[in-house]
């Protein structure tokens, strides 16, 4: 049923798409200037498409789990733009922190002038996380229903989670520890939330009791 479903939103967007570039092309864009004048459009339609990354390991939002999700837009979808403007297209929708920290590490290069392939490969390695134990567990407490969902989606995710996490094999100890370190809300203790929560998954790690 799945497949099903993402074979149906797989040819609707390659629909969607055909018309797109087929109303341009009759809106008498025919030469070689005016085609590369239509680049910014479709960039501009297939950007309005795609949310801006933001890395939040707290929230276990790495840049894989958000590729996953766009990857048929900038490799299916954008394949009538040059590689060059594909990058462009992919370090246009990195917010500000992130797209900084990308363009230091590949210094002394230029963003655009690095292959697609290359591009997606180093933002995994700069913005992806091993998710351990207990922060799966942290993770947990921090689900948030949204609008969008129904509660049969929203009672999915939650199953999900909890599975993921082992949350049954939480003891007392643990339980206190995580509530301890939920409670500390403010920006200002950020850092702190997330050495502790280090602290505890190496514990984990070594089959140490916490308390």
């Amino acid at each position: 049923m799945m497949n099903m479903f993402r074979d149906m939103m797989r040819e609707e967007r390659k629909k969607m798409m055909e018309m797109f570039f087929k109303h341009l092309a009759g809106s008498g864009q025919n030469n070689a200037t005016n085609e590369v004048a239509s680049v910014p459009n479709i960039m501009s339609a297939l950007s309005n498409r795609i949310d801006k990354f933001v890395f939040d390991p707290e929230t276990d939002m790495s840049f894989t789990r958000w590729y996953i999700r766009y990857k048929e837009v900038f490799v299916e979808d954008a394949k009538q733009l040059t590689e060059s403007a594909r990058v462009r297209l992919l370090c246009e929708k990195l917010d500000s922190n992130t797209f900084e920290k990308y363009q230091r590490h590949v210094l002394p290069k230029e963003v655009t002038s690095i292959g697609f392939e290359e591009t997606v490969a180093t933002l995994k390695q700069l913005f992806d996380v091993k998710t351990y134990e207990f922060t799966l567990r942290y993770q947990c407490l921090k689900l948030e229903k949204s609008d969008a969902e129904d509660y049969l989606v929203y009672t999915g995710r939650v199953n999900e989670f909890c599975e993921r996490a082992m949350i049954h094999e939480l003891d007392c100890d643990g339980i206190n520890c995580l509530l301890w370190i939920f409670g500390l809300k403010s920006q200002r203790e950020a850092e702190i939330r997330q050495r502790l929560i280090a602290v505890l998954d190496r514990e984990y790690k070594a089959g140490r009791k916490v308390s």
